[in-house]
């Protein structure tokens, strides 16, 4: 008798050979293979090593279990095309699962995947924290997964190839129009903000509303890009859900003032976080992340656009992304009257740039200005 196979007796009373062969498949769970029929050991063993190998190289089909979930396809999907997949595309992939494909539609059961769910659990819930062209890329990739799974007949066919993607609209000035705060709705943004969020999620707002950077380049400040003593940020680097890496241009790579009460609170924050690593045992160190949530991991990517999200829902802050407070700092930077070339600095971009995106605000601004001289010369 060999390992994982028999012999029995058919109804013809002639000695006949078997295998049965148990394995765990990509889910985790334990699977059982059986075949009967074969006239020798030698047959069946043969048969056995072809079931093996194509178990080891994921080419053995899934038995499809009514209750398997969404989060279990997706993951055997993801372990069947990883090594196809180049350069950080399995990151990517994986990390989609991880935030968006798990948390939102993971419990449900694979084979009650409908249109309607996937687009009021998924889609709509999505459009709430994340860009159109960000959605797109989540979709497609998902409709890859259900798109396998017909292939593999768990599925008779893909039922959320036509849900609604929210637009994606062309880049233009538009993108300004109505996303940004004014003096008195940023002060009261904060003030909310305050008192209702952490001191990480505070000091995330404070510094994109104090200085206009990017969300990306805030998550990947350091402390080491801080200089308290002559008050100086650093900012080369932008971290999201891809990793992180260089500035996106050389006009990117700059250094910009903070004002003392930004540099006050960032100083209360760095000291918070020395206090919490401790807690954890972490030893701080000035090449760490400047923002980190409570368990001292960095904070999640979508912490500015949930707390907006929040601050609209609990004190009907006026909703605005986290993109529309670096248009809050320009646009109150251009009504006090700074120089462009200045601004421009500031927020990492060509002055060129910067009059074509804020032209409406620039237009107001002479407006204001026609308007005081023409009190002044008054030719009556």
């Amino acid at each position: 008798k060999k390992e994982n196979i028999y012999w029995y007796y058919d109804s013809n009373k002639k000695k006949k050979y078997a295998y049965r062969y148990k394995f765990y498949d990509h889910t985790g769970v334990r699977r059982e293979k059986t075949r009967q029929n074969f006239n020798s050991s030698i047959e069946a063993e043969k048969a056995l090593t072809a079931l093996k190998a194509t178990v080891l190289n994921g080419g053995e089909k899934i038995i499809f279990n009514e209750n398997m979930t969404i989060a279990q396809w997706v993951d055997i999907y993801f372990d069947r095309k990883k090594s196809k997949w180049k350069g950080t595309s399995p990151k990517t992939y994986r990390n989609v699962i991880e935030i968006y494909i798990k948390p939102y539609i993971g419990r449900y059961k694979l084979s009650r995947l409908s249109k309607s769910l996937y687009q009021s659990e998924f889609i709509d819930k999505l459009s709430l924290i994340a860009a159109p062209k960000s959605i797109q890329m989540y979709h497609n990739f998902f409709i890859g997964c259900i798109n396998a799974a017909v292939e593999d007949d768990i599925l008779d066919k893909n039922r959320i190839a036509k849900a609604e993607l929210p637009r994606i609209e062309k880049i233009n000035n538009d993108e300004v129009e109505g996303n940004y705060l004014t003096p008195t709705e940023l002060e009261y943004l904060l003030k909310c903000v305050k008192q209702s969020c952490d001191i990480s999620r505070y000091t995330l707002i404070s510094i994109l509303a104090a200085t206009g950077m990017r969300r990306g380049e805030a998550g990947g400040l350091r402390w080491s890009n801080i200089d308290f003593k002559n008050n100086l940020i650093y900012i080369n680097r932008t971290r999201d859900f891809y990793g992180e890496r260089s500035a996106k241009t050389l006009n990117s790579i700059r250094c910009i003032d903070m004002t003392e009460v930004l540099s006050k609170q960032l100083d209360r924050y760095r000291k918070w976080c020395i206090e919490r690593k401790l807690i954890f045992g972490i030893q701080h160190s000035e090449d760490d992340l400047v923002f980190i949530s409570k368990t001292c991991k960095p904070l999640n990517q979508n912490a500015a656009r949930l707390t907006l999200i929040l601050m609209h829902e609990l004190y009907d802050v006026k909703l605005i992304s986290p993109h529309g407070l670096r248009h809050t700092f320009a646009t109150i930077s251009i009504a006090s009257g700074t120089p462009p070339t200045t601004i421009a600095k500031i927020l990492g971009m060509t002055t060129s740039t910067l009059l074509k995106t804020y032209a409406h605000s620039f237009a107001d601004r002479e407006k204001k200005a026609m308007q005081v001289l023409s009190e002044i010369v008054n030719f009556d």
